[in-house]
């Protein structure tokens, strides 16, 4: 018979990462005139906090917070003139996480869980002039990461991570009737204590 409360201990972290965002292209008209954007996959430095419940060495529950970053590009050109947009990006999840001990201090990690995503408009710029725009979309939906653990002492791990976010965005990013979906997955590097 397992013994949760042996094995039970919460735990938080903190931790940075690169973050990748992928959106889609755009051609279309707007009142007669042309609008572009290409296709663009661009990096930003993350940051993450974490918290959590083991309830036995294999078992948890997860809950986090994501700052994929506010510097995401995207160009294009409105009739004719070209103009270039920052986006930024965060994330909330909760998930079941699960571990397999290892050797020496070393786990692995999955996690599978849900998550409330938000993307929002920065600024937009055609040569030196540049605006804000507030465009913003926002989706709940299915979350996964991998990633490895090293006990480097008591009560402390380091881990590494790669979390996969699938849409940020509803199945049309740019409200042109089907455009497709803005798309997020970010590498981390974080530590945690465990209480």
């Amino acid at each position: 018979m397992l013994s949760f409360g042996a094995h039970a201990q919460s735990y938080f972290g903190i931790g940075i990462g690169g973050a990748h965002g992928s959106i889609p292209s755009l051609n279309t008209t707007v009142l007669g005139i042309p609008v572009t954007a290409s296709a663009e996959k661009t990096n930003e430095t993350s940051y993450k906090l974490y918290g959590g419940y083991q309830f036995t060495p294999n078992w948890g529950l997860e809950v986090g917070y994501d700052d994929l970053g506010n510097k995401y590009s995207v160009a294009g050109s409105l009739g004719g003139t070209p103009y270039n947009a920052t986006y930024k990006m965060d994330n909330w999840y909760v998930a079941a996480t699960g571990t397999l001990p290892l050797q020496g201090g070393f786990s692995l990690l999955a996690k599978l869980g849900v998550s409330a995503k938000k993307v929002a408009g920065g600024q937009i710029c055609s040569g030196a002039t540049c605006a804000s725009f507030a465009a913003d979309d926002s989706k709940t939906d299915v979350m996964v990461g991998v990633g490895a653990q090293y006990t480097f002492m008591n009560n402390w791990a380091a881990r590494l991570e790669y979390e996969n976010y699938g849409k940020m965005s509803g199945d049309d990013i740019w409200g042109t009737g089907g455009s497709g979906a803005l798309k997020a997955d970010a590498w981390n590097i974080s530590v945690n204590y465990a209480f």
